[in-house]
């Protein structure tokens, strides 16, 4: 008889989503989640839960574990910051959370805004905010990110005062492996490369069809933002926008994103770099045709 002393190893891969990666429904410790308060703000976010201790307050939401931030007793301006891990998904995916403005009838507590940090970039300006007056009830977000690998990103919550009384809270952070159902996403951008004065025009392929509700911009880390020039179908899927930097000097060297808003949320592109060549020599050339003008007796010259 043959006696077989091999053995077979099956390995069976479960899914490996961890407590940090990026999902969080705040009834558990922010570490257990990896979040974790900002450190270059004024207040910080409180972690409150009335499924398990009711709250007698009526601008509280009842039922529900969440992050909130206690506008009353405030100075207006006073912020408080909530960072995420840094999430490493694949390409596109998409991010839900719930929002909350709690106060009296017809108050403005504050506003929610909502960053995207690629990398380790500075936060740059906010893709997605909220404010207005007080509603008691939770709106749903949507955050269609499109950062690729080796990419990653950080999700930032913002908490600013009005000066008025109220609370503003976010709940139930879900991180999905898969496109948002309502709000497109981007395919990666690319950088441009112009000299000094001339126009750089982004092209950002929007991975979804056109909508009347769709509203659309570029936006530079640094500020600056470009409106959309044209849009131009790609095929029935997918579209592309068109912007333009005009008049580019030195200063607008840096990253730009693409971005789009629809009623439900917000699609965020990957950064893609402005590189400004020549300034002086388009400047001496500039100045030099300035000159040779102003002997032909094409321009007058004024001199004090």
């Amino acid at each position: 008889m043959i006696e077989f002393r091999h053995f077979i190893l099956v390995v069976v891969k479960l899914d490996c989503r961890v407590a940090n990666d990026g999902d969080c429904n705040f009834e558990k410790p922010l570490a257990a989640c990896g979040y974790s308060q900002g450190r270059d703000d004024d207040l910080d976010w409180e972690q409150a839960n009335t499924r398990e201790k009711p709250s007698s307050d009526p601008w509280m939401p009842s039922g529900s574990a969440f992050m909130m931030m206690n506008t009353s007793g405030r100075f207006a301006g006073q912020k408080a910051l909530l960072l995420t891990p840094q999430l490493r998904e694949n390409d596109t995916h998409c991010v839900t959370f719930h929002y909350y403005i709690g106060g009296r009838d017809n108050s403005h507590p504050g506003h929610l805004n909502v960053y995207i940090k690629e990398n380790n970039s500075p936060m740059g300006m906010p893709v997605w905010n909220v404010s207005g007056s007080a509603t008691r009830s939770w709106g749903q977000v949507e955050l269609a990110v499109s950062t690729y690998w080796p990419n990653f990103y950080q999700i930032v919550f913002e908490a600013v005062t009005s000066g008025q009384r109220g609370l503003l809270a976010i709940k139930d952070v879900v991180v999905q492996g898969h496109q948002c159902m309502n709000t497109p996403h981007f395919l990666t951008i690319k950088g441009v490369e112009v000299n000094a004065g001339q126009t750089a025009s982004f092209h950002c392929t929007v991975n979804g069809r056109k909508r009347d509700n769709f509203r659309l911009w570029l936006q530079g880390i640094g500020g600056r933002e470009a409106p959309m020039k044209a849009t131009k179908p790609w095929n029935n899927r997918r579209f592309i926008g068109t912007f333009d930097v005009e008049n580019t000097t030195k200063g607008d060297s840096g990253r730009y994103r693409c971005i789009v808003h629809s009623d439900k949320g917000v699609g965020v592109s990957n950064y893609g770099e402005l590189t400004i060549k020549r300034e002086d020599q388009f400047l001496q050339q500039h100045n030099e045709d300035l000159l040779q003008l102003s002997k032909s007796g094409s321009v007058e010259v004024m001199s004090k």
